[in-house]
């Protein structure tokens, strides 16, 4: 973890600082075990996709089929909070339906409807920060707060995987934490600090008791390496976009 601090000094400072490591511990934490699952899955989807492929592409029925089984164990089992887990191929894969297959909610239901067609899914997909990212870098991610207009409707971070086939991209893996669950468990340990704010690489909100600061609201300069003005700390994650800032208040 990397701190930085702005305004201000002496052992509060220092004290707060120590302590924000200790929360984004907590994170990377929590974020370590919604990978975990998802990297365990990995082999296994690419094993059964690779078998299927083989005898010509995807349908949307073949890939439920295929993922319905581990999508429900990640669901169940998982020690986090998940609201929803599945898997997306990549749109050349998919000869027709959906590319999307994907359990969410108490019920753990099959999304039902989706704009995706097989004509379309490469574009849209494209679009969606969760899919492009480990696309392009074929390395994980965790895209938001956004709001999941395609899901569940709330304010959401997705945890994404990319599936590697012979070492060209297929798709992701992927699991849904809702802010608000993230809220509940990390709320009263950031009140701890009074005004802080659990950030994202891009600076926008994820979780915060600063007055007037909501989710998905940028804090100025947050996404920089130092604190922001106006703020003591900044203690960033070196496994994850995110990042503590404590105000200087």
């Amino acid at each position: 973890m990397n701190a930085e601090s702005g305004a201000g000094s002496g052992t509060g400072i220092e004290r707060n600082a120590a302590a924000a490591e200790r929360l984004i511990a907590r994170v990377d934490e929590f974020f370590d075990g919604v990978f975990a699952p998802l990297e365990a899955w990995a082999p296994k989807l690419c094993e059964q996709l690779r078998a299927s492929l083989a005898e010509g592409p995807l349908t949307g029925a073949a890939i439920v089929a295929l993922t319905e089984d581990e999508s429900h164990r990640i669901l169940e089992t998982t020690e986090r909070p998940l609201y929803g887990a599945g898997f997306c191929a990549a749109g050349e894969m998919v000869s027709e339906g959906n590319p999307l297959a994907w359990w969410q909610g108490p019920e753990r239901s099959l999304l039902a409807s989706s704009t995706f067609g097989p004509g379309q899914a490469a574009v849209d997909l494209q679009r969606l920060e969760w899919y492009r990212v480990p696309a392009e870098t074929g390395e994980r991610h965790i895209a938001g707060p956004f709001v999941d207009y395609l899901c569940s409707n709330e304010i959401t971070l997705t945890s994404t995987l990319p599936i590697l086939l012979d070492g060209e991209f297929s798709g992701v893996v992927c699991a849904d934490v809702l802010v608000a669950s993230l809220e509940e468990l990390l709320l009263p340990e950031i009140s701890r600090f009074g005004e802080a704010s659990l950030v994202n690489g891009s600076g926008r909100v994820i979780v915060s008791t600063a007055p007037g600061l909501e989710t998905g609201d940028r804090l100025p300069a947050a996404a920089g390496g130092a604190a922001p003005e106006g703020h003591a700390v900044s203690v960033r994650s070196t496994r994850y976009p995110f990042a503590l800032v404590l105000s200087a208040a």
